[in-house]
């Protein structure tokens, strides 16, 4: 393999692991059913916010979770699919 090919392969790792890394500390949010979720691109929670106070009720304390567990799944496939769509953007098609 010749220096100009090594460069070019050293070039597109660099790349790759600066979108990678950029990806991950990105935040994404999504907002409903009176919830708000933030994570990173890693799939880390941020913050959940409870909008409609409505929803803290101690006696029905399982739809809260439903819905927590709703909003926090839109929210990972809004992620994955924000990966989805960087992936065709990376040199010779690498993923993350």
């Amino acid at each position: 393999m010749d220096q100009n090919m090594l460069r070019r392969i050293q070039k597109m790792q660099k790349e790759i692991q600066n979108k990678t890394e950029e990806f991950h500390q990105k935040e994404f949010s999504e907002e409903k059913y009176g919830l708000e979720v933030v994570a990173t691109g890693e799939k880390r929670i941020v913050s959940i916010k409870i909008k409609d106070q409505d929803l803290i009720d101690p006696d029905d304390a399982q739809t809260l979770e439903d819905l927590m567990k709703l909003v926090i799944n839109q929210l990972f496939s809004k992620i994955d699919e924000e990966q989805e769509k960087l992936m065709p953007q990376m040199p010779g098609g690498f993923g993350f």
